[in-house]
This record gives C-alpha cells, sequence and structure tokens, in this order.
C-alpha cells in the first residue's frame, strides 16, 4: 500500500468523523474542501510507482539487467562510454570514473571522483557514492561481477569488428535506460553519414595501407578484424597485407617487413605516448629503412592520436576525431 492511499484514506476518515459533528450545510462544504486537500496532496507525495520504475536491458555481452529507468548517479569506468553520456548530455550524471589520465576531448570529467584505474577499480570508493547505475567495458569489465554486488552493472564493450554498430547499440541502450526516445537517432545518423563519405574517398584512393602501433622503438602490424582493423573494416582502406595475424596486441613486425611491404600510408598508433612510457626512443621515420618506403617519401607516414585510438575507443567524439584523421590522409 503506497504513501498515497494511506494519506488519502487518512483525510477521508478525519473528515467522516468531522461530519458526523456538524450540520448538513457544514458537511458539504467541509466535502468539498476534503477533496481539495486530497488533490494537494496527492499533487505534493511522490509516485512511488514513477520512483522505483526500472527497464531491462541487455547489455553488449548478452547480459538481461534490471536498471533502475532516468538513474540519477552513475559511475562510469570507461572513456568510450563517458565520451557517450556526454554526447546525449549526460555528463552531470556521471559522479564516478576510473580515468585518472582523460584524453582532453573529455576534459569536461577531470573534477570527478576517481575510483582507482580501469584495472583495479576500488569497491569501496565506488560502494561509498552509493551509484544508481555502473557502467563498464573493455579494460574493466573484468571486475563486472564485484561491482554488480554493488549496484546494477552494465557491460558495454566496444566491438572493434563492428564499430558504428557498436556505437549505435551502445547509444539506444543508454537513451532507454535514461528514457530519452529518439535522441539518440540523430547521432547515429550523422555518424552514418561521414562514415559512408569517408569510405568511399578510403576505397576509391587505391591506397595501400599499414596500420602500426608504436611502442618504445618496437612495432606491431593490425589488419582487418583486429583491435584498430576499423581503418579497413569500417573506414575503407586497402590494406597493404591481408595475411596480418589478428591479435590484441597485434603482429610483432620488423622494420624490414614495412619496407617489404612498401605500404602508400602508415598510420602509426604510439602507445608510449598514451601511457606515458619510456618515450626516448627515436621516432620511426628517423629509421633509415623506414626512410625507403613509399609513404615516407610522399610524406604519408600519419601518427593517430593515441588518446583517442587507445584510451577512449567507443564513443561518438572519438569516432569522429578517428575518421577526421584518418581523412586527412587522403585530402
Amino acid at each position: 500500500m503506497n504513501r498515497t492511499y494511506l494519506l488519502r484514506w487518512g483525510v477521508l476518515f478525519s473528515a467522516l468523523v468531522l461530519a458526523g459533528c456538524g450540520d448538513s450545510q457544514g458537511t458539504e462544504n467541509e466535502g468539498a474542501n476534503l477533496d481539495n486537500e486530497v488533490e494537494q496532496i496527492e499533487e505534493s507525495v511522490p509516485d512511488n510507482e514513477t520512483q522505483n520504475a526500472t527497464v531491462t536491458i541487455e547489455d553488449a555481452v548478452g547480459n538481461n539487467v534490471e536498471v533502475p529507468l532516468d538513474p540519477e548517479r552513475v559511475a562510469v569506468f570507461d572513456n568510450g562510454q563517458l565520451d557517450n553520456m556526454a554526447a546525449l548530455g549526460l555528463e552531470d550524471r556521471v559522479v564516478l570514473t576510473a580515468s585518472p589520465n582523460l584524453p582532453e576531448h573529455l576534459s569536461y570529467f577531470e573534477d570527478t571522483d576517481v575510483a582507482g584505474s580501469f584495472f583495479e577499480i576500488d569497491m569501496e570508493v565506488t560502494n561509498a557514492a552509493q551509484p544508481d547505475l555502473i557502467i563498464v567495458a573493455g579494460r574493466s569489465s573484468a571486475a563486472y561481477d564485484d561491482l554488480a554486488e554493488i549496484a546494477p552493472t552494465i557491460d558495454l564493450s566496444n566491438d572493434s569488428t563492428q564499430y558504428i554498430e557498436s556505437i549505435s547499440s551502445n547509444l539506444t541502450r543508454l537513451s532507454d535506460i535514461f528514457d530519452l526516445g529518439n535522441t539518440s537517432d540523430d547521432i547515429i545518423e550523422e555518424l552514418e553519414t561521414q562514415l559512408s563519405e569517408l569510405n568511399a574517398r578510403a576505397e576509391a584512393s587505391e591506397l595501400t595501407t599499414l596500420v602500426s602501433m608504436y611502442n618504445e622503438g618496437s612495432l606491431s602490424a593490425y589488419g582487418p578484424g583486429s583491435r584498430f582493423g576499423v581503418v579497413h573494416d569500417a573506414f575503407g582502406f586497402q590494406p597493404v597485407d591481408d595475411g596480418i595475424e589478428q591479435s590484441n596486441h597485434g603482429m610483432e613486425i620488423a622494420y624490414e617487413y614495412v619496407l617489404s611491404m612498401d605500404p602508400d600510408i602508415i598510420f602509426l598508433i604510439d602507445r608510449t605516448a598514451a601511457i606515458g612510457g619510456d618515450a626516448t626512443a627515436e621516432p620511426v621515420e628517423e629509421n633509415p629503412i623506414i626512410q625507403q618506403t613509399s609513404a615516407y617519401q610522399s610524406d604519408s607516414i600519419h601518427y593517430l592520436s593515441p588518446s583517442a585510438w587507445y584510451l577512449a575507443e567507443g564513443g561518438v567524439e572519438t569516432f569522429k576525431i578517428m575518421m577526421q584523421e584518418v581523412s586527412e590522409a587522403i585530402e
């Protein structure tokens, strides 16, 4: 029995007692006043059914989770999903992150409390924040079970092999959770339009491409279907080698491999810069072997933003940055 119901009948009972002590005219007047009082009480008392409303969400990894509808306090332990929260105008709902080093385009969250790191979420800090909802993805997914004991938790990990579809699905899930209706539709449509234009230009260029991660002097390659395969799978750039092994850490390669493949474009992601590692190794383009490649000689070695590609994949603004950066190679 909810609070409104109890108050309504409490007022009615009091009125009946008073009515028994007065004349008929007084009873009529009191009855009219009673209706007004009940209406005022019902307007002032929160509707518990609305307050306690929930929605069941199937998250990105198949968990069916009952979460609060339009939650006020959200812990977001992934930069890509911080990005998506901002894209939907939900920045103020985020009360906790696990991002001590935020990409520049997520600087809005710099003053938000931090609970450890993606790889080691601080459970005590998380519990003390009293979140209504917790969002994990990618690196923080390992903490899912422990976090689910604190509050409803969903995993919105990005699928690098279905990049735009993954972003779209996660935006739709967030829109459902926060009761935003079709808010995400315009965002998704804009991304798809930009992607279609880039895809057409990249395919028309017919330029062969190598995507490589640079880490303290060593190189690894990423081909279609891999972590950074979005360059080929979604953006439409032709891979210089269809035989690159699919691995989260890439296929280790030598400088001689790059020369033997001789790509027209080299896209480099500097992991060292992303994590603040040893930056004493010489830049790739200073290597004499690399200087023999067509990419070097045509000034087509492009460094991609590590904060976007390595630290914030799966977000709307991140995806726009990625498309802009690779498009510069074919302008």
